[in-house]
């Protein structure tokens, strides 16, 4: 797994039930991208990330599938909506109320790093409307990569020093910070700026609130519960090598009825762009090809 910097996936803490929010019939059918025919398949990026990190399968997958991409309010040029405490849950309601405005009763899903993490959210709230899950390159419980004793209460503290500090940065600390990070999230220095842009151009309170959920939600309690095939792709490298990779993800899904793990090789997080045909390959292995 690569050092983690603030542009790694996250995900806001749980204040209001997804339950709840998705019962809101009034709200408008979320501004989703839908083009291709086929199985239906939800695409969510992650942390700060566009739908455009999937351009590089877009085509492919296009031919074979429904694909429905996920832009996450407060993100990539995207409008902030609600509080930042809520854009987890709120998101996990904006993907169930798309699926009900395009009349999917069931869809694959894949999620990259916290787009991931909403995956194995997803099928422990419905379980009835996802019937596949690939997560790419994404923990259960994101301080596991520091240190797999830490717990929810014991991180804390800092997620709220975290969350402070992004919100403390002026534009160009926080562009120096995100040049600096991008250089472990991304092997091929091509891209580096693209991704950077990104955060750039997300909303500071919800980047900051999804670095402190993912900080302080730990879903390894819920994974026995999850029925749902779920595939996990992770990235393995010189500074990750396989065999500490496999048994960090190894151990963190341990509670995972049936969860199949595949490791991709010399690869950054961001493995569609370091590892480009052996993600596609990996990705429709594990949505049931």
């Amino acid at each position: 797994m690569t050092r983690i910097m603030p542009l790694i996936a996250a995900l806001a803490a749980l204040v209001l039930p997804a339950a709840a929010l998705a019962e809101d019939t009034a709200a408008p059918c979320p501004p989703f991208e839908v083009t291709g025919s086929g199985p239906d398949l939800v695409l969510m990026p992650g942390l700060g990330s566009p739908p455009a990190v999937w351009d590089a399968v877009k085509a492919s997958l296009a031919k074979d599938y429904r694909l429905h991409f996920v832009h996450v309010a407060g993100f990539a040029g995207r409008a902030p909506e609600g509080d930042p405490a809520t854009l987890f849950a709120r998101t996990e309601a904006e993907i169930i109320r798309h699926l009900d405005c395009t009349s999917v009763k069931r869809a694959l899903y894949a999620g990259h790093s916290m787009g991931g993490f909403m995956g194995l959210m997803l099928a422990a709230d419905h379980p009835d409307r996802i019937a596949r899950v690939v997560v790419v390159d994404s923990l259960p419980f994101y301080p596991l990569i520091f240190d797999p004793s830490l717990t929810v209460e014991r991180t804390t503290a800092q997620a709220d020093a975290t969350r402070q500090a992004l919100l403390a940065m002026d534009e160009a600390t926080f562009a120096g910070s995100q040049r600096i990070g991008v250089q472990s999230l991304v092997r091929e220095a091509g891209y580096h700026e693209l991704v950077v842009g990104w955060s750039l151009t997300s909303d500071r309170a919800s980047f900051a609130g999804a670095i402190h959920g993912v900080m302080t939600t730990d879903m390894r309690p819920r994974l026995p519960a999850i029925n749902t095939p779920v595939t996990v792709l992770a990235a393995a490298n010189l500074y990750a090598p396989r065999a500490k990779v496999q048994k960090l993800y190894s151990d963190a899904y341990a509670g995972l009825p049936g969860v199949k793990l595949t490791m991709i090789e010399d690869s950054y997080h961001f493995i569609m762009f370091d590892q480009p045909a052996a993600f596609e390959a990996a990705l429709r292995v594990g949505l049931g090809e």
